[in-house]
């Protein structure tokens, strides 16, 4: 689909369909009409409810009379007609026009998808294939997002083209009836390339290796810099793991990647020292259920060992902010090689918060003075590892499916279609031990086993790490929440550091002094409606499923309401700054801070896993490392420069 800035409409980028399609027949050189968007998970309201968008290519109107758009199987198979406008859509509702309620169908049909896939073929009134969607290639049937396509130039049959909605509608997770919220996610401004590229990576001592899993714009780049980018970031925590000689410690928000669980595996049966800090969620939620019980029966295979025994010597322990009972499905059980049932682990009536639980306990966790746990509201939310007291690989990627590859069919095929996001790795055994002080402050210990009277989470972790220090002479600083402040050194690194810019690329920011600060550099105030600009830069990009909330700091920085006026007269920015809602397939997940870069004045760069925000200061365990480099920093702009072109924004020529 084109975009009004016609980013994606370039000569360049426009490919030829000539790869036959089933039924003998080639497809048209280009599309006139493609098949756009596909509920084939239904909606919130019904499974039942599945919808399907087409998209005109053309510059005029199209008549579908004597149009087909049929499945492989036969079901569906609908006869079109009417007509669809020139870059415009035609949504055909399944059974009746109620499906969507926010748009009138131009068509209604018959016919059920299936949810395993469907080869959908669009053929134009002579019989000719127009186009063809081979497999779903994205959407997602838990959260009923929509399958969307990337670039309505390039053919349906190209996995990486496609995407999963983040638009929002009233009956899901999509865009019916209007342009995509996928729209970019593999091509801007010259970021078509989805090789991987390893350029700055180091085995030496003090070394620093950063790695971005999207595109990034090396032409930005200082000469001999270029950034690491479509990086398979679980090829390189793989590397780091297999590569472990004496200990692992592990601190997991999620993880539900199977190599990943089975390298840790192995590594303890070979002798290494494992330890892992995971985060419990509550099994009820149902956001997390699905999710939060796949997670569990990997962490049981790790509690198990390779030999499946518990108690043995290659069993890997694992503690939490709160406790976790077994997966009793055996189904469930089975496709992970489990036993039937859990009841070689203790069967157990205890208190979670203010609720009394019954299962089999495999987890335990931090308690409470009289015995009984703490309930799983705050997040242990780092992902970090620290391998043989050296190597520190920390940064916002969560170690699951969803995070890196979008889904499992996306992780069989070797696709990156996830969300977006950085990782850091440090070969220091300085820093190695700040990290290991925090671990062993939530461990309860420094030893193998945890304990669980001493292990302390959250508001209960006091101040207690080294937070500045040098690695290879690039000025470090670390910070752990809750209780180091780390926000709050944000803003007054901000304030008293910025001279030039600040860039930004964050998943959740409501901290109102950070916020503050930026006002003051930006316009030279702090006071609601006032300031001039200063000539300082600010450049930024939210993602799209908190830009416009209400305590989201993008409504001061843009002046957009909630409801998307610009007449706000609460709006504390006299004059808005160039920030915009992502462009992502999936999420923007990332939460840097760039400052001066490309200048003289100290560049630096803030990154992590803490989001701006009260959670992420005083709630949430997190960690944040702030690096003064211009080389780390410069990195990091090649990859903004490819996020914030792809939202819109303008980056200037290198």
């Amino acid at each position: 689909m084109r975009k009004t800035v016609k980013l994606l409409a370039s000569a360049s980028l426009a490919l030829t369909l000539t790869i036959p399609a089933p039924g003998n027949s080639a497809e048209a050189a280009t599309p006139e009409v493609v098949v756009n968007e596909v509920a084939w998970m239904g909606t919130t309201v019904s499974y039942n409810d599945e919808w399907i968008e087409l998209y005109n290519n053309t510059g005029a109107a199209v008549s579908l009379d004597g149009w087909t758009l049929a499945s492989s199987d036969g079901s569906p198979s609908i006869s079109l007609s009417g007509t669809i406008p020139s870059e415009g859509y035609y949504v055909l509702e399944r059974t009746d026009d109620t499906t969507v309620s926010e748009v009138s169908a131009n068509q209604n049909y018959a016919g059920a998808m299936g949810n395993s896939g469907e080869v959908l073929e669009l053929r134009d009134s002579g019989g000719t294939a127009v186009d063809t969607v081979d497999a779903w290639h994205g959407g997602d049937n838990a959260s009923k997002a929509t399958m969307e396509r990337i670039d309505s130039n390039t053919r349906g049959t190209e996995p990486s083209n496609w995407g999963t909605s983040t638009g929002t509608y009233t009956e899901g997770t999509g865009t019916p009836g209007r342009a995509n919220s996928v729209i970019g996610s593999s091509s801007a401004q010259g970021c078509t390339d989805t090789t991987e590229h390893l350029n700055q990576v180091s085995e030496a001592p003090d070394a620093i290796n950063v790695y971005f899993n999207k595109c990034a714009l090396d032409q930005y780049a200082v000469a001999g810099n270029e950034a690491n980018y479509n990086v398979n970031l679980e090829d390189r925590l793989l590397h780091r793991i297999n590569g472990a000689q004496t200990s692992i410690d592990f601190a997991t928000y999620e993880l539900n990647l199977p190599k990943v669980v089975d390298a840790l595996i192995n590594k303890a049966a070979e002798g290494i020292d494992v330890r892992v800090i995971a985060d419990a969620k509550d099994a009820t939620d149902p956001h997390y259920i699905e999710r939060f019980e796949l997670m569990r029966l990997y962490i049981e295979e790790m509690v198990r060992g390779k030999d499946m025994v518990v108690g043995t010597a290659d069993d890997i322990t694992i503690l939490s902010d709160s406790p976790m009972l077994a997966v009793e499905d055996q189904v469930k059980r089975a496709d992970h090689n489990l036993p039937p049932t859990p009841d070689d682990f203790p069967q157990k009536t205890i208190m979670v918060g203010n609720t009394e639980m019954s299962g089999y306990l495999f987890v335990d966790a931090e308690q409470q003075s009289d015995g009984t746990y703490y309930a799983p509201g705050n997040q242990m939310h780092n992902k970090f590892a620290v391998i043989d007291d050296k190597w520190v690989f920390t940064g916002s990627w969560n170690f699951t499916v969803t995070g890196l590859y979008g889904s499992d069919e996306n992780m069989q095929n070797g696709v990156l279609d996830g969300n977006q996001q950085h990782v850091i790795e440090v070969n220091s055994p300085e820093l190695a031990t700040i990290y290991e002080t925090e671990f062993n402050e939530m461990w309860g210990s420094g030893t193998l086993i945890p304990d669980v009277e001493g292990a302390d989470f959250s508001s209960r972790k006091t101040d207690n790490t080294v937070h500045e220090l040098t690695v290879g002479g690039k000025k470090m600083e670390v910070y752990f929440s809750p209780g180091d402040n780390a926000v709050d050194h944000m803003a007054e690194l901000v304030k008293l550091e910025a001279d030039l810019n600040t860039y930004f690329t964050i998943f959740a920011w409501s901290d109102q002094a950070l916020v503050d600060e930026l006002k003051n550099k930006w316009e030279g105030s702090y006071n609601d409606q006032q300031g001039t600009l200063t000539g300082f830069d600010v450049k930024g990009v939210f993602d799209s499923s908190f830009w416009n909330q209400w305590w989201s700091a993008s409504i001061e920085m843009t002046g957009q309401t909630v409801s998307g006026s610009t007449n706000n007269p609460n709006t504390r920015w006299a004059n808005a700054a160039p920030v915009y809602k992502d462009a992502e397939s999936r999420k923007l997940h990332s939460k840097t801070m760039i400052i001066d870069a490309d200048t003289e004045s100290d560049p630096t760069v803030i990154v992590g896993s803490t989001n701006w925000s009260t959670n992420g200061n005083d709630v949430n365990d997190e960690n944040m490392l702030i690096i003064h480099d211009s080389s780390i920093t410069n990195q990091f702009v090649q990859e903004f420069n490819a996020r914030y072109s792809q939202a819109g924004g303008t980056v200037s020529t290198p």
